[in-house]
């Protein structure tokens, strides 16, 4: 009974996992995008936002030594913990839009400053088999999809907390 537990544990690790593939290049390219999210405590949520930024802030932010994106914060709503990335307290985020000004990068997005605190859960424990999320469908064909994927080597492709996200690398002018 043993060996079959471990052949069956085994033969789960070769098997990618189910998970959100984002094309964070293409989402980024669709000026008006409406996607909808089925997070279930809070009906008007949108969580790809939350993800829009979680990714820019994992991926495309330089983490620069002295932020400018951090001092221009008057209401210190950024905030860098030791040994962390950058992080917006919602709570104390007034809209103002000073620190996307300030970062020289375009990390921090205009059209997300003044909302509201939303959540992405990754539908976690809550899809059926064979189910997909609702932004894989409600969203751009390419900029979201569901499945079994693994990192491709020499696709520009990263795991960052169990999404795979594309995206061209970024390079200095």
């Amino acid at each position: 009974m043993g060996e079959a537990k471990a052949k069956e544990s085994k033969d789960r690790r070769k098997k990618p996992a189910r998970r959100l593939f984002i094309n964070l290049d293409h989402w980024l390219e669709v000026e008006d995008l409406k996607v909808e999210c089925s997070y279930p405590h809070h009906p008007d949520n949108n969580g790809f936002i939350f993800l829009r930024e979680w990714l820019a802030f994992q991926l495309v932010c330089r983490k620069c030594e002295e932020a400018p994106c951090l001092s221009a914060c008057r209401y210190e709503a950024l905030e860098r913990p030791e040994g962390e990335d950058i992080k917006r307290n919602n709570l104390l985020c007034v809209g103002c839009t000073s620190c996307a000004v300030a970062c020289p990068f375009g990390t921090i997005y205009f059209e997300i400053i003044p909302f509201l605190t939303f959540k992405c859960d990754l539908c976690e424990g809550r899809l059926k088999e064979g189910e997909k999320p609702l932004c894989v469908h409600a969203s751009p064909e390419g900029a979201i999809e569901y499945g079994d994927f693994e990192v491709e080597e020499g696709k520009n492709q990263h795991l960052v907390g169990g999404i795979i996200v594309q995206m061209k690398p970024w390079k200095k002018a």
